[in-house]
């Protein structure tokens, strides 16, 4: 009996997974996992490393990703290691398995191993679906879910818990409360410290797949490193609320053009704000802080300088309306600017120039870049000027491979002769949900292509919305 038991096990092992694994494993010993810089990214790079090392592939890095100019700035790799991306929407052609759970993925190169299946956390998919073995506990996917997916309300969750630092048991709840309670405190620890040099792959590459590994981990890391500690986020995080509660502005729609950075206003159930305000020293900035100043808003729209403009529902309410926010910004808000940003056109050196930023700021060596692989699968046939199968084409592939820093003046000459409308380039950045959408890219217009550049727009889409849900 137990040598039935065992082969079934070898069975589900072999019938499970990612499609082409064992192919890999004969090409690959070790591997090189990319995650996302959130909790289920960091969860699922967890999880993925237990899964390879089920096959015997010894993972020797981890990556953090994130979308915008930090996507290119991620290094090659090794190029004797298989190259593994989980938990994000854009795939690159260096990638041997993609694994994701949005709605919808790019830049996929043909003969990748993938694995993307809508669900609320992608490391639920890899703990539960791929792997024979279930990975992480059920407690701890709960946690990844609740806190991946926002589900707040139906689990009366308040912003001071999601907000919170610090866990101490509680005895007058139960254990699986006490374990939601710190597994949220894993979260808001996580994306405090997420942007210190070495964080995220320390933890990766040191936790088991538990909640409770990777707490003692990160009070570890914080302990050694000389990170802030739980009480001075606690600190910090009141004195962002203070700072915020004081550039609340009363006044009308049309006001909404006027605010300055971490200002807000309300209008009707809808809060606008533009900017996170000052979130420097003495400061923890936290997304929910305005749900927690402002619990009688039902959503909320925050414009960012960098060329952002988000819409959401407010996590921590059940709303009795049946509103999808993605369609809101599709047919009411953004069809308005259509034609301003479809006269618009967006140079090919303009865009390489701003997703490579973060290497040439920071100069690092051996990043990935922007390539023409990059920009065939975001903007595919909304590219103008490039015939395919001529001189052209092939001398553009060429130079938009080449690192930005070392382009002569002529070769970006050239790059500049390569466009695609504003309307296309922010339409392939954004994209949303019932309960949340983004719409980005404004980044890339420049000042003199648009009366009061980017950021004027960014208020007037802000007075649209604000418009469209003030009755909603």
């Amino acid at each position: 009996m137990d040598l039935e038991l065992l082969l079934n096990e070898a069975k589900r092992l072999d019938e499970s997974g990612i499609q082409g694994i064992k192919k890999l494993r004969k090409r690959f010993d070790s591997a090189e996992i990319y995650f996302h810089i959130d909790t289920d990214g960091v969860c699922s790079a967890i999880g993925m490393k237990a899964y390879l090392e089920q096959y015997k592939f010894k993972v020797t890095a981890v990556h953090p990703i994130q979308y915008g100019s930090m996507e290119y700035a991620i290094p090659k790799g090794k190029t004797d290691t298989m190259k593994v991306l989980v938990d994000f929407a854009h795939g690159k052609h260096m990638f041997d398995i993609h694994q994701d759970h949005h709605e919808g993925q790019v830049g996929v190169k043909q003969g990748t191993a993938t694995s993307f299946k809508k669900s609320p956390s992608g490391a639920g998919i890899i703990s539960g679906q791929l792997s024979p073995k279930e990975i992480f506990p059920a407690s701890d996917l709960h946690v990844i879910n609740t806190v991946d997916s926002a589900d707040f309300a139906s689990q009366d969750l308040t912003p001071d818990d999601i907000m919170r630092a610090s866990f101490k048991v509680n005895k007058t709840i139960s254990v699986k409360d006490n374990h939601l309670m710190m597994g949220l405190v894993v979260n808001k620890l996580l994306l405090t410290y997420k942007n210190k040099k070495g964080f995220l792959p320390q933890l990766v590459m040191q936790a088991k797949p538990s909640m409770f590994s990777m707490y003692n981990i990160i009070k570890k890391l914080a302990i050694k490193e000389g990170y802030k500690t739980p009480e001075q986020i606690g600190t910090d995080s009141r004195s962002y609320i203070e700072q915020q509660e004081g550039k609340f502005k009363t006044g009308k729609v049309q006001d909404v053009m006027t605010l300055k950075t971490g200002e807000s206003i309300m209008v009707g159930n809808l809060l606008v704000q533009y900017g996170g305000g000052y979130m420097g020293k003495g400061k923890q900035y936290d997304r929910y802080t305005p749900f927690k100043l402002h619990p009688e808003a039902n959503y909320m729209t925050i414009a960012w300088p960098v060329g952002l403009v988000q819409l959401s529902q407010n996590p921590f309410k059940k709303l009795d309306s049946d509103l999808h926010l993605g369609d809101i910004m599709d047919k009411k808000v953004m069809p308005k600017f259509k034609a301003d940003l479809k006269a618009i056109d967006i140079s090919l050196k303009t865009i390489k120039r701003v997703f490579e930023m973060d290497i040439m700021k920071k100069k690092i060596e051996g990043a990935v870049g922007f390539g023409f692989n990059d920009l065939i699968a975001l903007y595919g046939d909304k590219i103008k000027n490039l015939k395919k199968e001529t001189k052209w084409f092939s001398m553009i592939e060429d130079i938009t491979n080449k690192p930005f820093g070392n382009l002569t003046f002529k070769q970006k000459d050239l790059l500049s002769k390569v466009t695609i409308t504003a309307w296309d380039v922010i339409q392939a950045g954004s994209g949303g949900h019932k309960a949340i959408t983004n719409s980005s890219g404004y980044n890339f217009i420049m000042k003199d292509q648009y009366d009061g550049g980017y950021v004027s727009m960014l208020h007037k889409i802000q007075y649209e919305i604000a418009k469209v849900m003030q009755d909603k």
